[in-house]
């Protein structure tokens, strides 16, 4: 079997722009599939990578060039040898974490937190650690071992999802990151249940659906705040109840709508977190509330002040977030389902871009312009 040529967005250093370019395509080895992708969204943990904030020092050599992107639906066209779960013409959406179904977090339902995505800084295929995408000669990283800005890349078998043969692959590669992570962030990691107050801070993809997740539980109220008045306009749509422009402009909201006592749930969800943003945020969790942490900051320490004493005498809890600690097994088909019943607006959420776009799609993206943008590959 030769080597495909694909159209790939890649970048070759510490803040420097996207170039679509032409890279080489090996063919799967075992274990491994190559799929056409369709579409592909962009999420900030990419824009991590490509600015540099979440690039330790002394490790660009290991990450760039990069082919960028995680969040992602095609198809299979290729199967390499020892592949049991997928054929050639199936339907897939990518799943960033590897699920071997058989580690200790894979078998108690949190695949999200599999074992086979120790190497997920490391430069090579999850399957063998050899190189099968090339640019210039030169082999590349790819994001989350996906590398979905591309019109095909090769994965393993175990970094790909089934998706049905009736929803878009627009809609189904949202599912396959930011969606499932905002919604299981409100759902799952936050705990929200009916009648509580709830906030969250930014409102872009995964705030969006974090929204949606709030409202589908039946929360009582739902502060969305984001400083871009398109997306709090949207939000609105997606479930707020009220939209304001930051947490101080929230916090009378809260105060009223509890009386003083805070929110139940704070769900974090900008595109950058900050200490000021995660101590704001904390000050307005309620008693017996969870503060929910799903964005990320800058790599390193971050020093956050915390009144010790109300942290503690509230009964307030901080949480992490990956994937919304959802399981992507069972995520992913059933937030497809609630999207076929019209329980989950995905569409709203969607702004398309052909590949060759993907800077103004990342400007738009980032200047707030959209919620979520979506590339879409040649012939889909």
């Amino acid at each position: 079997m030769s080597a495909n040529k694909s159209l790939a967005a890649v970048v070759t250093g510490r803040n420097q722009a996207w170039q679509v370019v032409e890279i080489d395509v090996s063919p799967p080895s075992a274990g491994e599939v190559l799929v056409e992708w369709a579409a592909a969204g962009l999420c900030h943990s990419d824009e991590h990578f490509r600015s540099g904030d979440r690039v330790a020092p002394g490790r660009d050599d290991d990450l760039f060039p990069m082919l960028g992107g995680h969040e992602a639906a095609g198809i299979v066209a290729e199967i390499g040898p020892g592949v049991t779960k997928f054929s050639v013409g199936d339907r897939v959406c990518a799943s960033f974490s590897p699920i071997c179904g058989t580690c200790t977090f894979c078998v108690s339902g949190r695949g999200s937190l599999c074992n086979g995505n120790k190497d997920f800084m490391v430069r090579g295929q999850l399957a063998d650690g050899a190189h099968r995408h090339h640019f210039n000669g030169e082999p590349l990283y790819l994001m989350a071992k996906l590398g979905t800005f591309a019109e095909r890349t090769v994965v393993a078998e175990r970094s790909l999802l089934p998706i049905p043969d009736d929803v878009s692959f627009e809609a189904a590669c949202l599912v396959s990151c930011g969606v499932s992570t905002g919604w299981g962030s409100a759902v799952e990691r936050a705990g929200t249940r009916p009648g509580d107050v709830v906030v969250v801070v930014g409102t872009g993809g995964l705030g969006s659906a974090a929204l949606q997740g709030a409202r589908n539980v039946g929360a009582g109220q739902i502060i969305a705040v984001d400083p871009l008045p398109f997306r709090r306009d949207m939000a609105k749509t997606f479930g707020a109840t009220h939209a304001v422009a930051s947490i101080a402009d929230a916090k009378p909201i809260v105060d009223e709508l509890t009386w003083g006592q805070g929110a139940d749930r704070v769900i974090l969800t900008p595109s950058i977190v900050t200490s000021e943003i995660l101590h704001d945020g904390l000050e307005l969790t309620g008693k017996d509330g969870v503060l929910v942490v799903v964005g990320m900051g800058p790599l390193g320490e971050t020093p956050v002040p915390i009144d010790i004493g109300s942290f503690a005498l509230y009964n307030k809890q901080i949480r992490g977030s990956l994937f919304g600690a959802l399981d992507p097994r069972v995520a992913v088909p059933s937030l497809l389902n609630l999207y076929r019943r019209g329980l989950l607006d995905l569409d709203s959420m969607i702004t398309r871009y052909p590949l060759g776009e993907i800077n103004r799609a990342l400007s738009d993206q980032l200047e707030g312009r959209n919620i979520r943008a979506v590339l879409t590959m040649n012939g889909h």
